[in-house]
């Protein structure tokens, strides 16, 4: 397929009509002035590898006597060139050299400095890809200077950006001017005069309106972008070659939908305005955008009844295109790709689809046939209630399949082919285009249709007896047909907001907290990426709120007296005397609250604040629970003054006006006619409850002298150990709890201990302790017989020196006998008559610093 390149031009050549064809394959001198100029292809076929091919165009006859080349098609590989020379052959200067890295301007003409005013054309291929090649009509003309259009950017207004957009808010006019001097006549006066004042400026918008002069206005009132064309013609008819690639896209106001402030009361309320694309915000912005896509959908639900059940049997569904260039239609079959939709159906057989454009014209893709049973989708055959066939509450969807129509893509046939064959119909995938069914008429019938406008794809179920729902439809014609590169969007930059008693929490979100009533406004204002701003103003009406503060609860400590309650300003009050006045008198003890009320204009929304006080008259209670006391016995604290409130610290559940006490400790009560107001009266007292107990220290006890006793005072009651005594031991003038003594000289000690409690209430108990010496007398001699006697090496008083250590050697020194509890029982054992050698450890016990011990040695005799 040739590639198609897209020119506005004006030509103001007349042409003869391009009845003869030139092929560059041909070479020679072509003298003519209409022709249409192919490569070696023609119009059907690529130029082939290793082409090295030159043709020259002449004029025949004066006045026309310069040849201009206007290119319609252009497609040439970047590895092969077309080169253009400004005269008869390729010695002539070269004009530009062009394949599809460089493709050539609209078109190429002969220049003023060239006599002959012949075009001669070279084009040479390489051995490797080709391409389409062009298609070029020429025709023969006066000698032309040059003409270039240029943008005069001093004169535009808003100037043009350095990517040669302009920018701009929409119903804002811009100013568009050509230059008219200098670079835009760059031959100027070689031949003839070029002036502005002889020159024609056209302008085309790019929406289809157009206008002549060197510099003009225009507004857009559609939000996209738009290529905005100059053709610049000069005394003779000459034009510009190129485009000055000016393109203008336009924004818009991004306001939506936005709800009012509901009245709010000051100090008390809160607001907030917010800012954003959710519906829920307070001013909703709608995205400023220009998408420009080949695809339009209906996206909605759709019950299809059974048509001769519920009329009218047809439905449409459309959808709407205004992205592409005004004017612009369908040329050929191949401009739709497909019509997709998404549906199911029972009996695929009974419905009919056709497609028509905006202008009425249509096709149709499959029609009733009448025929088959194949359903399309899983349709819910089973749920379908024929006893209301026309309401979609009695008749569950069942699962859509896609099916696409389409020219292009491979096939599986028509609908009508295949509604007797397999169920349900097979599904179209529509990501890698393959099983669309083939449109009952040619696309081709579509041809001259507007591209813009209201397409609609209708549905026609004239059959008895079935249903169905249609989920979605899709129109996608050729994305070559949209203007290139107009899909934009323009966000928000920045967000100003103005008014009273607010912050600002997000830059999309203010919160508003009055603290006074009156009317206030808030204006918003956003800034776009184009620096177009745009404002909305929201009015609050805020309520006062009234502030009503009776103070302090108040004790009166006295009778008689008047206190008077303001409730200062507002509309409404409300007392709890039933009073509806500002201020009302206090003579007596209880509790006062008033509301008071403001009312918004419509009395709809009401602010209120409400106080109140308590007001007392007490007297003030005097109480002693009097000097610290010891007791062996509980005893009860009295707080007096009958008929008043007591708290003792002892717990909030003690609040009568006496307490027993059954154990030491502080006490306090504090006693009031009422508590809150400040008229208590406080007392403690420090109470000690130490009981008489019954003491024992033990019976009378006999130790030895090297012994430690300790003596411990009991209790029949086990007062000792919860309460707190003091004690005295005599003779000793110890004073605690127990009795420690060890080492005390052989003898008759009476111990006695004092144990007292409060003051008079001492008791006290006596025991006798005797100290034996309890002398240990070590024998030299043992005999072990067997007559009683004597029979083993026995220590007396050895019994009170528990954990003693006996070792005994025989005369060679070696250990015969070891114990670490000597008891006296060693009776030679198997030993020889003889002298035996011991060293005896005497253990005297724990005398405070640990254990101490003390060595004797001596012998032993064994005699039997």
């Amino acid at each position: 397929m040739k590639r198609i390149l897209f020119f506005v031009s004006i030509f103001l050549f007349s042409l003869s009509g391009f009845s003869q064809t030139y092929l560059i394959s041909t070479g020679g001198t072509v003298t003519s002035c209409s022709g249409d100029f192919f490569d070696s292809g023609n119009s059907g076929a690529a130029y082939g590898n290793n082409e090295n091919f030159t043709m020259t165009i002449h004029a025949p006859s004066a006045p026309n006597t310069h040849i201009k080349m206007i290119w319609n098609n252009f497609d040439v590989e970047p590895g092969d060139t077309l080169y253009v020379y400004d005269g008869s052959s390729v010695a002539a200067p070269l004009i530009g050299a062009y394949n599809n890295n460089n493709v050539p301007p609209s078109f190429t003409q002969a220049t003023v400095y060239n006599v002959s005013g012949d075009l001669t054309f070279k084009f040479k291929s390489n051995a490797s890809v080709t391409a389409g090649g062009w298609w070029g009509g020429f025709l023969c003309g006066q000698p032309c200077q040059s003409v270039v259009a240029i943008l005069d950017t001093a004169t535009c207004s808003p100037r043009p950006n350095d990517s040669n957009y302009i920018d701009i808010c929409i119903g804002d006019p811009i100013v568009f001017s050509a230059l008219g001097t200098g670079a835009a006549f760059p031959q100027n006066d070689a031949l003839y005069h070029q002036d502005p004042s002889t020159t024609t400026y056209t302008w085309d918008f790019g929406d289809g309106s157009t206008a002549v002069g060197q510099t003009v206005s225009h507004t857009y009132t559609m939000v996209r972008g738009y290529d905005v064309m100059l053709t610049v013609a000069d005394t003779r008819g000459c034009q510009n070659a190129n485009a000055i690639g000016l393109r203008v896209r336009i924004s818009a106001n991004p306001y939506g939908i936005i709800h009012p402030l509901a009245d709010i009361c000051s100090s008390l309320d809160t607001t907030y305005v917010t800012l954003g694309y959710n519906a829920s915000s307070i001013i909703t912005i709608v995205p400023i955008t220009s998408i420009q896509s080949s695809s339009q959908r209906f996206d909605s639900t759709m019950f299809i009844p059974d048509g001769p059940s519920c009329p009218p049997g047809c439905y449409n569904t459309e959808v709407n295109f205004n992205v592409f260039n005004p004017g612009a239609t369908i040329t050929s079959a191949n401009d739709i790709l497909s019509v997709v939709v998404s549906i199911e159906h029972t009996f695929a057989g009974d419905l009919g689809f056709r497609l028509i454009c905006p202008n009425g014209q249509s096709v149709v893709l499959d029609g009733n046939d009448h025929s088959g049973g194949s359903f399309l989708g899983n349709a819910d055959d089973i749920n379908d209630n024929f006893s209301y066939p026309c309401d979609a509450a009695y008749n569950t969807p069942g699962v859509p399949w896609i099916y696409g129509w389409s020219s292009l893509y491979p096939q599986q046939g028509s609908m009508n082919n295949l509604d007797a064959g397999a169920s349900p119909i097979p599904a179209t995938d529509t990501i890698n285009h393959t099983n669309y069914l083939t449109p009952d008429q040619s696309f081709s019938n579509l041809i001259g249709c507007p591209l813009n406008g209201t397409w609609n794809i209708e549905i026609c179920d004239n059959w008895g007896s079935d249903n169905g729902y249609i989920f979605m439809w899709q129109l996608n014609l050729d994305p070559s047909l949209l203007p290139q590169g107009w899909t934009y969007d323009v966000p928000i930059e920045d967000v100003l907001w103005s008014g009273s008693f607010f912050d600002i929490i997000n830059d999309s979100t203010i919160r508003i907290v009055p603290d006074s009533g009156g009317s206030f406004q808030y204006t918003v204002t956003v800034v776009d990426a184009f620096g177009c701003t745009y404002d909305t103003t929201l009015t609050l009406e805020v309520v006062e709120t009234p502030s009503v503060d009776l103070g302090n609860d108040t004790i009166l400590c006295g009778n008689g007296i008047i206190y008077n309650l303001d409730a200062g300003p507002g509309d409404h009050y409300l007392w709890s005397t039933s009073s509806l006045n500002e201020t009302i008198p206090v003579t007596s003890t209880g509790y006062y609250s008033v509301t008071v009320e403001n009312y918004n204009a419509s009395s709809v929304l009401t602010c209120a604040d409400a106080d109140t006080i308590y007001v007392k008259m007490l007297a003030l209670p005097s109480v002693d629970l009097g000097p610290d006391i010891c007791s062996n016995i509980p005893i009860t604290l009295d707080a007096g003054n009958i008929g008043f409130n007591y708290m003792w610290n002892t717990g909030a559940t003690d609040t009568n006006q006496t307490l027993y006490v059954a154990q030491s400790g502080t006490y306090s009560v504090s006693v009031a006619e009422e508590y809150g107001f400040n008229c208590e009266s406080i007392s403690d007292i420090n109470v000690t409850i130490l009981p008489v107990p019954d003491i024992s220290i033990g019976r009378d006890s006999t130790i030895c002298r090297h012994h430690t006793i300790n003596i411990n005072v009991t209790d029949t009651y086990g007062y000792l150990t919860d309460f707190d005594y003091t004690y005295f031991w005599y003779p000793f003038a110890k004073t605690d709890p127990y009795l420690t003594l060890s080492w005390l000289d052989p003898g008759t000690y009476p111990i006695i201990v004092e144990v007292t409690g409060c003051p008079a209430d001492v008791v006290r108990d006596t025991m006798l302790l005797t100290v034996e010496p309890c002398d240990l007398v070590i024998p030299n001699i043992i005999t072990p017989n067997g007559d009683g006697k004597n029979e083993k090496f026995y220590i007396p008083n050895v019994e009170y020196y528990p954990n003693s250590t006996m070792v005994i050697y025989n005369r060679w020194g070696r250990k015969v006998f070891e114990s670490t509890n000597y008891q006296g029982d060693w009776d030679g054992e198997n030993c020889a008559d003889g002298v035996y050698f011991w060293v005896f450890t005497i253990n005297y016990g724990d005398r405070g610093n640990g254990t101490e011990y003390k060595q004797q040695n001596g012998t032993i005799t064994v005699l039997r």
